[in-house]
């Protein structure tokens, strides 16, 4: 992202350019941000092998920590790292959410979890609250910081949503219901430039992320799904690109996660009684807010307990050592990742259930620190 804003002259953001890549993408006013949730590395090779994608491959990237759409889609649009912009996660503790206490958030769809459906006054005060950051040097949204037109493409269903609004208020949006109208509204935002306006085009499509979860990254439903989404690209670029570049990256990979594998916190009192209030994040990356004076007796019970199938880590520590990012810091950062981050190992997973929530099995997920779930692809097209 620091590379794109360098070419289309906008802020300068925390981290440096990608070397090099300013200048591959040469004197284009136009350019697409192609993101496919989930398309890691491993997914990549192992599904579309010898396809256009492996042929444009530029580099590889790694994602932000966590490994998952909130935190990386968050950097996507605001430039910064979760450092700054606070997406911790699919679960996120936000302090500021209540008018007196927080509110466990999934972040993405802005609802509660485990708690009653909110209301869309809710959402609107959440992502107001939790969306804007003030008490930063600048906006979170990058749009409105770009000297661009900017177009933000995303399904139909999501584009109009409190927490998208929130991060594109600079943007024009146009939604799509189905693959082939994502490049369809493509091509309309070739045709529709402001005549000597550098012009960003960012563009999302999630279909492989939700059949990875739920079938599995290596299912015959997700590899179908990449090819049509592949097959659906090389069509698009055959008409021409009208002078613009196209960048194609994802948000984080996957792993298969074994339902055996699954660790839940509630059939472990010893250490699920040490809760001040329930996980978030992710399941492979999940944040601890523990009772007072309780730190160490947790760490000490965890390491006994999960060793094998977790690391236990200080979540101030990791804050410190930059696993975060680096730049300015977001003000309630801290309050966000707890006491402590339990970071999964090889293909373990963690859950904890609240009185009433619905059972979600995953057969595929990321937020992990393997390179599976960490390493994306970075491929150009001009």
């Amino acid at each position: 992202m620091a590379s794109l804003t360098q070419v289309l002259g906008g802020p300068v953001l925390p981290a440096p350019p990608l070397p090099g890549l300013a200048a591959a993408l040469g004197a284009s006013q136009t350019l697409i941000l192609l993101v496919a949730d989930g398309l890691g590395e491993a997914q990549l090779q192992r599904h579309l092998p010898g396809g256009i994608l492996a042929r444009q491959h530029l580099c590889s990237l790694e994602s932000v920590f966590p490994s998952t759409t909130a935190s990386a889609v968050g950097t996507l649009l605001t430039g910064l790292p979760p450092v700054s912009h606070g997406l911790t996660g699919w679960h996120v503790w936000a302090e500021e959410a209540g008018e007196t206490v927080g509110e466990l958030l999934s972040i993405l769809p802005l609802s509660r979890r485990g708690g009653p459906p909110p209301t869309p006054a809710e959402r609107e005060t959440w992502a107001r609250r939790i969306l804007a950051a003030p008490e930063l040097p600048a906006p979170l949204d990058l749009s409105t910081r770009l000297d661009a037109q900017v177009t933000h493409i995303a399904p139909q269903d999501i584009i109009h949503s409190p927490f998208n609004r929130s991060l594109s208020q600079g943007a024009r949006r146009l939604g799509y219901r189905r693959l082939e109208e994502l490049f369809l509204q493509l091509r309309q935002a070739l045709a529709n430039p402001i005549p000597g306006r550098p012009h960003f085009i960012y563009a999302y499509w999630p279909d492989y992320d939700s059949l990875a979860h739920h079938h599995g990254p290596d299912s015959p439903r997700a590899s179908a799904a990449l090819k049509a989404f592949e097959a659906g690209l090389a069509s698009f670029l055959g008409a021409g690109l009208n002078g613009a570049t196209l960048l194609l990256t994802a948000d984080h990979g996957f792993i298969t996660a074994p339902p055996e594998r699954l660790i839940r916190l509630n059939e472990l009192p010893e250490l699920h009684g040490l809760l001040r209030r329930p996980l978030s994040g992710e399941r492979r990356a999940a944040y601890v807010h523990l009772l007072p004076g309780r730190t160490e007796e947790f760490v000490q019970r965890a390491r006994e307990r999960l060793g094998h199938a977790l690391w236990v880590c200080s979540s101030p520590a990791l804050l410190e050592a930059g696993w975060f990012g680096q730049g300015p810091r977001h003000p309630h950062l801290l309050s966000r990742i707890g006491d402590i981050t339990l970071i999964l190992k090889e293909d373990w997973s963690l859950k904890d259930s609240l009185p009433g929530e619905r059972e979600i099995t995953l057969t595929g997920m990321h937020g992990g620190i393997s390179p599976a779930e960490r390493q994306v692809p970075l491929c150009l097209f001009s």
